[in-house]
């Protein structure tokens, strides 16, 4: 759901942009009040027939609840993109969004009319989660796998585990919250630059000032947004105890700095683990309630390790490079397209078309490489968290290319543990280690109702990461293989940065005035063609 609020918000973004060139498909007051809030009642049809789908299938395979599972997961996914694309229609193509102009009161108070803008939004995914509640709770009362292994399995309890006020207050708060409150600075901070354009541009004396002030609001909303999700997400310190004691261990054994190490209280809804922050100072790992429940210690500190992974290897950053060179790229070819419509001989494309031509770009940027990278991330997260339960080679019973063969398992001819440094730099995996991080995984899916083999934009399925991992463990060259492929990944972004940092700075000094802002502000060209 983080991705489709994230599109919902950056379509106020590309509304105001551009607000008189998306073509106004419905205009009428009744028509547009219809077209937006029609939206609704139909998405409610829509998900109870799937519901009673779904239903229909758990009766019919009573034994194998995954196939019921899979399909609520797939239609939950349709849904959510019919309810997206709705808003998009609603807000590019109708005056929906026009109803709420309080910038023309101040740029301040622009903000409050976005979010009523975005209410239609808000209220589908929460018709969603209605509709889904009877089936989420049926299937973990129904899966004996996922009833022998929950927090409540062996008790007198007779309630169900879930209330709808609980459900929905969990999915608000890490499905809409999350995304939304630290996005609603950056709206706000946009509201105000846009509105204040002028002033900003002749107080810096540079057209791009109001585009690096934005940038920087947005960067320190990302730096310290921790520090509000850990209020958002219901957190608490972990009790000091055997179990914080291990994990402390593991952050001095790794050089792992973090702010603290937090219980993400769920009501046992989740079974889950997050890591959030850049710098030591705002940074947090936090592990679900259930998760603490139901796992034992070794499973526990194998999903540690894997969110440390993730700060080890550098993967926030990483993703931050990403975005940026995703944007460089995009920004590139709005402009090209921009220069040659200046040209008396050019195709002369309207804004319109320059941006859609944008939206399509980050589209396939971000569905098809940020993608890419992020399965790829979490399989190297996978092998660091194997990497932290690895055992001393008297503890490993399983032959495996890090503790050499069969013979040398038990007789400690290995340390205790290879560094960071040479974990890193592709270590053999433990084949123990990957079993123990491998049942982490499968515990996770089974607790979650997630079928092994559903896969989703950024995680492999859970049967291939378990595979994967097992096959890395058994074969080193692999192993170096594939933190190959990580490091020219990490490699090429960096030089894509680079090189579009300089090639940036260099057209400034040659084009003062880029072709898309002239189009946008309609100044006619040294050629004598006007921009239509």
């Amino acid at each position: 759901m983080h991705l489709f609020t994230i599109i919902a918000f950056a379509s106020l973004f590309w509304h105001a942009e551009g607000p008189n060139d998306w073509p106004k498909l419905v205009t009428g007051t009744w028509q547009t009040a219809l077209v937006v809030l029609g939206q609704l009642p139909l998405l409610a049809v829509l998900a109870s027939l799937a519901g009673a789908r779904t239903r229909h299938l758990f009766k019919r395979h009573p034994n194998a609840p995954q196939i019921a599972q899979h399909f609520h997961h797939k239609t939950t996914f349709i849904l959510r993109i019919i309810l997206t694309i709705g808003f998009l229609f609603a807000t590019l193509t109708t005056p929906w969004p026009d109803w709420f102009r309080f910038d023309q009161v101040a740029p301040e108070l622009q903000v409050f009319a976005d979010h009523i803008a975005l209410t239609p939004f808000f209220a589908g995914a929460i018709i969603l989660w209605i509709v889904a509640f009877p089936i989420e709770r049926a299937a973990r009362l129904e899966d004996p796998v996922i009833i022998q292994a929950s927090p409540q399995a062996g008790t007198q309890e007779t309630q169900p585990p879930w209330k709808l006020r609980t459900y929905l207050d969990f999915n608000i708060r890490h499905h809409l919250l999350v995304v939304a409150i630290p996005l609603t600075f950056i709206l706000f901070g946009s509201n105000v630059v846009r509105g204040r354009d002028d002033a900003i541009k002749d107080f810096f004396g540079a057209w791009w000032a109001p585009d690096v002030l934005l940038g920087a609001v947005a960067g320190c909303v990302f730096l310290f947004a921790p520090i509000l999700l850990v209020k958002i997400w219901h957190t608490s310190p972990i009790q000091q105890g055997p179990l914080r004691i291990k994990l402390e261990n593991i952050c001095n054994r790794i050089n792992l700095r973090v702010k603290d190490i937090l219980v993400w209280n769920t009501d046992n809804l989740m079974i889950n683990a997050a890591v959030m922050g850049i710098i030591p100072q705002v940074r947090y790992v936090l592990l679900s309630d259930a998760l603490l429940d139901t796992m034992s210690d070794e499973q526990i500190e194998a999903v540690f390790g894997h969110e440390a992974g993730h700060v080890r290897h550098n993967h926030i950053p990483h993703f931050l490079l990403f975005a940026f060179v995703g944007w460089l790229i995009v920004a590139g070819i709005m402009e090209l397209l921009a220069q040659l419509s200046l040209t008396t001989d050019g195709p002369q494309l309207s804004l319109l078309t320059i941006q859609t031509v944008g939206i399509v770009a980050t589209l396939i940027i971000w569905g098809l490489g940020f993608g890419w990278l992020s399965r790829r991330f979490e399989r190297q997260a996978d092998t660091f968290g194997a990497f932290c339960v690895t055992p001393t080679a008297d503890n490993c019973k399983t032959p495996c290319s890090l503790h050499l063969d069969n013979e040398s398992c038990g007789t400690g001819l290995q340390p205790v543990h290879p560094s960071p440094l040479q974990q890193r730099q592709s270590t053999p995996i433990c084949a123990t280690g990957a079993n123990i991080f491998a049942s982490a995984l499968a515990r996770v899916a089974t607790l979650n109702g997630i079928p092994r083999e559903e896969k989703s934009w950024r995680h492999s399925s859970i049967a291939y990461r378990v595979k994967f991992l097992r096959t890395l463990a058994a074969d080193p060259k692999r192993a170096a293989r594939f933190t190959a492929i990580i490091k020219r990944a990490k490699r090429t972004l960096l030089i894509a940065a680079i090189v579009g940092i300089v090639a940036s700075l260099a057209y400034w000094k040659y084009a003062p005035q880029p072709a898309l802002l002239r189009i946008q502000t309609g100044v006619p060209t040294t050629n004598g063609v006007s921009p239509s």
